[in-house]
């Protein structure tokens, strides 16, 4: 399981991983089994999410570019 922290407004990008060909069809991406997403928490300004997915996928964090 993946753990991520993330504050309102900021992203998981879930999509493909390097080497996955791009043509594969949804079944053939979930053909290992759904996403589960489990909220773990939070404290403050920030919640714990936590992502179990396919090897398939890829799932990190959308950081935005600093300024």
């Amino acid at each position: 399981m993946l753990v991520l922290s993330r504050r309102a407004d900021e992203s998981i990008l879930i999509q493909p991983a390097d080497g996955i060909d791009q043509h594969m069809t949804l079944a053939e991406l979930f053909a290992a089994g759904p996403i589960q997403i489990t909220l773990l928490g939070g404290t403050g300004k920030r919640v714990k999410v936590g992502i179990d997915a396919p090897a398939q996928l890829q799932i990190r964090r959308k950081d935005e570019p600093s300024a």
